[in-house]
């Protein structure tokens, strides 16, 4: 179906009248036509600005104009026809629509299953895209800081792939660097006497790079402040973590087999994260697999002369980023930094997946990192330059303020879901297992339920605020089921349209099949409620919130949409008596608003990565 599908409706309707000189065919129209400020005024607005040149009139007296230029034909359509009324409000022309009219165009297709088609619209392009997200490091703890770069990242694939593009998700891994020899180097000389654990292992060398790190800076200040102990101590952990680090690049078979046997620890752990996320990669990059190639690429772009040396390092000059005009590529010892693994990289994904898009989702904090990295790009002669985006967000803190290995407040993702689980049982599924209709479900139905509502909890938290703001991670807030704001909340919305369903079918009152297929419709007089057309002007906006968070990527918009998706179900079942409904019609029309409303908030939090429970 077409996102618009209303606004195409009346844009056809409204066509005919006006003037060939206003350049603006029935597509052009159906843009134009949006909610006006307040839904007392309409459901749809036509700005008549666009037609002033050519009217050679005043917006205001157009919209008079067209008002009354269509009123014979709205009369004669009778209750067959869409608009029941247009009426002019200053320079806009606002139509209200016959209730079971846009019923009958709205909510079949919905009630299918049927989902937006965005490929005609200007949100849809024909570049392939790649979104480069989550990149933990291994040797290092996997924590609830990095859920906000996983979940954004797997939305914006999930919005753009909605929208009609072509989409490679894409993580690169930090496997190589100074932290896993600071690892390695804790694991031999502050763990020796430590066997692995038969599980978790890749949390457990969280752990050792944990106290290695507070360690070295102990023992550093120490020195810095005159104690010649701690200064030699700290001198031979650096130059362990030399001879660690040169022997996994020199391909040394002792430092070697531990550096492939310990990532893969890390590597385990990841895959058990993701898959608990329900999380996909296309691709899987590693630092490992860019590094020769980027200190190849170095000596390239120094012969072709777009690099230069300087100091005895090479890299290039960008005077325009103004504080840091030099871009260093290769230190003087020869090594490479970041930057060149990352321009490696970026020839990796233009020539092995053709991508005409790459998004990077990373912090805020490396913002700079990636206008320098553009701005090499494209002087390099990579087009794609042009398209290369940094969606960069702010941090997740804890209520008490920042989350730091020193204070030991991290929370590590098994961590994380225990507690989820501890917080949903408290505040909801305890007293679920003690109710009547809790009763039948099995262990395994109240796991699934958890792990289900889990995610809700997490995905929503981390995506409900924009990029740029801060995250504070409340457990207690983000756990509320009932009477909350969160993913849990609008999780429960589906449920009680689900079970709403099901309680229909078991009363022999089943939504009619025919007013699903389209083949009937709601009968002239319903879907008139107040609230239910609350509920319906929320759907026809869902679309529209989807193509806004995906063309922004901003999925903090969806959310929003979703929530007052959400709010306007729940005014509707609390003012619109469902099952105890004696006229039929009014009966059939409701169930089929329910049966929309279910499928359009589960899409949209499918979009999210969150599930939709039937039962809660």
């Amino acid at each position: 179906m077409r996102p618009d599908v209303l606004a195409f409706e009346v844009a056809k309707l409204l066509a005919p009248h006006l003037p060939e000189a206003a350049g603006l065919d029935v597509d052009a129209i159906a843009e134009l036509l949006a909610p006006p400020a307040k839904p007392e005024f309409g459901d749809l607005a036509f700005p008549c600005f666009r037609l002033a040149k050519a009217l050679r009139n005043a917006p205001p007296k157009i919209a008079a104009s067209l008002a009354a230029e269509l009123a014979p034909a709205l009369a004669a359509a009778g209750e067959a026809g869409l608009i029941a009324a247009a009426n002019p409000a200053g320079p806009f022309l606002n139509f209200r629509l016959r209730p079971h009219v846009l019923g009958a165009l709205l909510l079949p297709a919905w009630a299918r299953g049927e989902r937006p088609n965005f490929s005609a619209t200007p949100v849809h392009t024909d570049q392939k895209i790649m979104v480069e997200y989550s990149q933990p490091n291994t040797h290092k703890a996997f924590h609830v800081g990095h859920m906000r770069n996983l979940c954004l990242g797997d939305a914006l694939v999930r919005l753009l792939r909605a929208t009609g593009h072509e989409v490679v998700a894409a993580n690169y891994l930090g496997d190589v660097g100074t932290h896993v020899a600071k690892c390695l180097w804790g694991m031999e000389a502050l763990f020796a006497d430590q066997q692995p654990p038969q599980e978790h292992k890749g949390e457990w060398l969280g752990k050792i790079y944990n106290v290695a790190s507070n360690q070295l800076e102990d023992w550093e200040k120490a020195g810095k402040d005159g104690d010649t102990a701690a200064a030699a101590k700290y001198a031979a952990a650096r130059a362990r973590m030399t001879e660690i680090l040169r022997g996994i690049e020199t391909r040394d078979p002792v430092y070697r087999e531990l550096w492939e046997r310990t990532r893969q620890w890390s590597l385990d752990e990841f895959d058990q994260i993701y898959a608990w996320a329900g999380v996909e990669f296309d691709r899987v990059f590693y630092e490992s697999e860019v590094d020769e190639p980027g200190l190849a690429l170095v000596d390239e772009f120094l012969q072709k002369g777009v690099f230069v040396e300087s100091q005895g390092a090479v890299g290039i000059e960008n005077p325009e980023i103004e504080h840091m005009p030099f871009f260093m590529l290769r230190k003087s010892d020869g090594t490479g930094l970041y930057a060149t693994k990352d321009l490696a990289l970026a020839r990796t994904k233009f020539e092995e997946f053709g991508v005409d898009r790459s998004i990077y989702v990373v912090d805020a904090r490396q913002s700079d990192h990636f206008r320098q990295v553009f701005l090499t790009l494209k002087k390099m002669g990579f087009a794609q330059a042009e398209l290369c985006e940094h969606v960069a967000y702010e941090m997740v803190e804890l209520p008490d303020g920042a989350m730091s290995s020193r204070k030991g407040n991290i929370i590590t993702i098994r961590a994380l879901r225990e507690q989820l689980a501890e917080a949903l049982w408290a505040s909801f599924f305890t007293a679920l297992r003690e109710s009547e209709e809790g009763a039948s479900w099995t262990d395994a139905e109240f796991e699934a339920a958890i792990h289900q509502v889990s995610l809700g909890a997490i995905k929503y938290g981390m995506l409900n605020r924009d990029n740029n703001q801060k995250i504070v991670f409340d457990m207690a807030e983000w756990t509320k089921v009932q009477g909350g704001d969160g993913g849990p909340t609008l999780q429960y919305v589906c449920a009680r349209s689900a079970s709403l369903l099901r309680k229909a079918d078991e009363r022999g009152k089943a939504i009619d099949a025919a007013l699903v297929s389209g083949e009937r419709a709601p009968a002239p007089g319903t879907l008139g409620d107040a609230a239910e057309l609350a509920l319906m002007r929320e759907i026809i906006n869902l679309p529209s919130a989807i193509g806004h968070a995906a063309s922004r990527l901003r999925p903090s918009i969806l959310c929003s949409q979703l929530y007052t998706l959400s709010r306007a179900y729940n005014r509707f079942q609390q003012q619109c008596n469902v099952l105890r409904q004696d006229d039929e019609a009014v009966l059939q029309a409701r169930l089929l608003l329910v049966q929309a409303s279910r499928e359009a908030l589960a899409w949209g939090l499918s979009l999210l990565g969150i599930p939709a429970p039937e039962r809660m």
